[in-house]
């Protein structure tokens, strides 16, 4: 058996115009094969044989194109050639992996108390799709020692097959006759102030919600989740969204039925998604859908404002919010055909060897999280306030409610242990946002004003919005952490008003830490009333991220004295096994202090004390300190490890945030009394 461990080598390669070639193994139930499943199986005879996995993995075909054509016949192939599509989130996952020229590869891997095939292109399968910057993610086939009870799933490829809606119909009357629950998420009974009437296929109407006849008050209506992909389309693609925008030149035009063959591909296709769900012989009725670009008067700054502050009861009040997890922008349509499931490629249960094979999918949830609507940060308030949610992707559907969450065809439910609605911190929402992706920086504040309105709303005791932050947790919340500090490079800057102390004053793409091990410590504390309860929540909200300077009383101190000397960073830096050490030893008796422009990290020393680390927010300000043009920088203990590093405004007597530290020595502000600091 030496040519397994040819693996990726010119052996493999060698022959891969004989890989598609159909033969009869005499496997046990009669299906022939092609000799690229012959390298599988000789990965199942080594660990037969030597009783360990073999170590490399081997070429079984030299492309997934090849894949794909040999399905045809080898039933084998069709079972891998389904592992590979449904790892994908989006339907461009299926034209990358037509397209991608490397060699497909097998490896055996650990799974659980048995084993696995992994399938993946190339050996290290790196390859970036132009949605985003995921790798084409590996498949796994388990291997199996008898038969399995169910049979294949068989879907539907026509993505308007009447199986699909029916599906979906099923989940949504489950869950609003069965869960209460999800229907006490409800925000109001209030529609939002426009909606869309679906009159057919084709046409759509405008409607306000004030002027619909009396007693339609509960009118049901679908909600749209999905990707502009603003700055990722052609000349043509904007054209195509910016004609699809209600305006206030087309305003009242819109309340006139109008032919909807000029909106975006995704917006066109879940009109037609929704009009397939209503079912009013059953009493599912839906004839109507929110989509932001035609229910907001998109040129008018009043009803944006107007309308923003009133997302949680958009979503809220939704019957189903349809996430369009598998385009990447607006003017790709939803509605295309499922491959997985082509007739073409039917799977049917097969085994090589004595093992029998079985797709083992990703979980729904890991799926979701690797789409381009995961990483927008309008998308977390529309999924995080939705009582119900069908997400729409390349090659399956799935749902997911309060209560339970599942995949098209499953016979049972998954667990729903990433449910948008439960209780979960504020906090994890805002690492969320931080990390989203946004076109506009002003847009921070608006992309979380829903979910914040709605935390705000279900808090009990006083609480209040500042900035991107809470009240209730404001010292947790401000030891917030840069993933690397902010570079002159970058671009896009953070939301110009913002206050330094608030993580939205950061460049939009910078990924954001939060600290949230400590409880509420007494170190540092928030000075000030809280707002009137009397005020709207989402006027609170409103007022709250217009928040630019708060009053904390701690300890403040001088991170280094005046004799402290500046030191070059590769002098007391060294790397020791991969990590950085700092030495003092040449004059333990001098104070000193030294910078890394390149990362933003600083190191403070007190003779024979134990050394000072932070992390500065801007390398701009590292390399004011290298130059002697920031001489002074205060410490501010907000916990007995994290501290906030300021510098003092030369006009305003307040502080201003420029980093962090964790971990200081215990006796670092032994002795400094608590004093009133204004920070913005």
């Amino acid at each position: 058996m030496s040519w397994l461990f040819q693996g990726l080598q010119g052996g493999a390669r060698n022959r891969r115009n004989s890989f598609s070639t159909i033969e009869d193994f005499g496997d046990l139930d009669g299906q022939k094969k092609c000799r690229g499943c012959k390298q599988i199986r000789g990965l199942l005879e080594f660990r037969k044989r030597h009783g360990i996995l073999p170590p490399r993995p081997v070429v079984f075909h030299d492309s997934y194109a090849a894949v794909d054509r040999c399905a045809r016949v080898c039933v084998t192939c069709r079972v891998f050639r389904q592992a590979l599509l449904l790892e994908g989130a989006t339907a461009g996952h299926a034209a990358l992996l037509q397209g991608a020229p490397e060699p497909v590869c097998a490896r055996l891997v650990a799974d659980g108390d048995g084993f696995a095939v992994r399938i993946q292109i190339s050996q290290d399968g790196e390859k970036s799709n132009e949605d985003g910057q995921n790798p084409l993610p590996a498949a796994t086939v388990r291997c199996e020692p008898s038969k399995g009870a169910e049979s294949p799933m068989k879907l539907a490829e026509d993505p308007v097959d009447d199986a699909i809606y029916r599906q979906v119909r099923c989940w949504l009357r489950e869950c609003e006759q069965g869960h209460i629950d999800c229907g006490n998420l409800a925000y109001s009974d209030r529609r939002p102030t426009r909606i869309l009437r679906i009159l057919s296929d084709s046409q759509v109407q405008l409607v306000n919600s004030a002027k619909l006849q009396a007693g339609c008050k509960t009118t049901r209506y679908a909600a749209l989740s999905y990707c502009w992909g603003t700055g990722t389309m052609s000349a043509d693609e904007d054209e195509t969204v910016e004609g699809g925008r209600t305006l206030g030149a087309n305003l009242e035009s819109r309340y006139e039925p109008f032919d909807i063959s000029g909106l975006p591909g995704t917006v066109r296709d879940a009109i037609k998604i929704t009009r397939r769900l209503n079912d009013p012989h059953s009493g599912l009725e839906l004839q109507h859908i929110w989509v932001d670009s035609l229910c907001i008067i998109q040129d008018d700054a009043q009803d944006k404002k107007v309308e923003i502050r009133r997302m949680q009861e958009v979503y809220d009040n939704a019957a189903v919010t349809i996430c369009a997890t598998t385009t990447a922008k607006a003017t790709q349509p939803l509605l295309l055909p499922r491959l997985v499931w082509s007739s073409q490629h039917r799977v049917r249960p097969c085994r090589i060897g004595a093992s029998w094979l079985a797709v083992n999918p990703t979980p729904p949830a890991v799926l979701r999280s690797r789409s381009s609507l995961a990483l927008r940060a309008w998308t977390l308030q529309e999924e995080h306030l939705s009582p119900r949610l069908l997400f729409w992707g390349g090659q399956q559907l799935s749902w997911a409610s309060g209560r339970e969450e599942f995949v098209e065809e499953a016979s049972t439910a998954v667990p729903a242990t990433s449910s948008p609605f439960s209780n979960v911190p504020v906090r994890k929402f805002l690492v969320e946002c931080r990390t989203a992706r946004l076109s506009n920086a002003g847009d921070r504040f608006n992309a979380l004003a829903g979910l914040a309105t709605r935390y705000l709303t279900a808090m009990s005791g006083d609480n209040e919005y500042l900035a991107g932050l809470w009240r209730t947790t404001f010292p947790q919340d401000i030891l917030w952490r840069v993933s690397r500090a902010a570079r002159p490079g970058d671009e896009r800057c953070g939301t110009t008003s913002a206050p330094s102390w608030s993580w939205t004053s950061l460049p939009i793409d910078l990924e954001v830490r939060t600290w949230q091990d400590f409880q509420i410590p007494s170190e540092m504390e928030l000075l000030g009333d809280v707002a009137s309860p009397r005020v709207e929540p989402s006027v609170a909200v409103a007022q709250g991220s217009g928040v630019g300077r708060v009053r904390v009383r701690g300890r403040l101190r001088m991170l280094w004295g005046a004799e402290s000397q500046l030191r070059q960073w590769d002098e007391i830096c060294v790397r020791v096994d991969g990590v950085n050490k700092v030495r003092f030893g040449a004059n333990p008796g001098q104070d000193v202090h030294a910078v890394d422009c390149s990362t933003g990290s600083l190191v403070a020393y007190e003779a024979r004390k134990l050394e000072v680390e932070a992390e500065l927010d801007y390398t701009k300000l590292a390399e004011d300190v290298k130059q002697g043009r920031l001489l002074e920088i205060f410490c501010l203990a907000v916990s007995d490890e994290g501290m906030l590093l300021l510098r003092p405004s030369d006009t305003t007597g307040a502080f201003q945030r420029i980093g962090v530290g964790f971990g200081y020595r215990r006796d670092f502000f032994k002795g400094v009394e608590r004093t009133e600091v204004d920070l913005e």
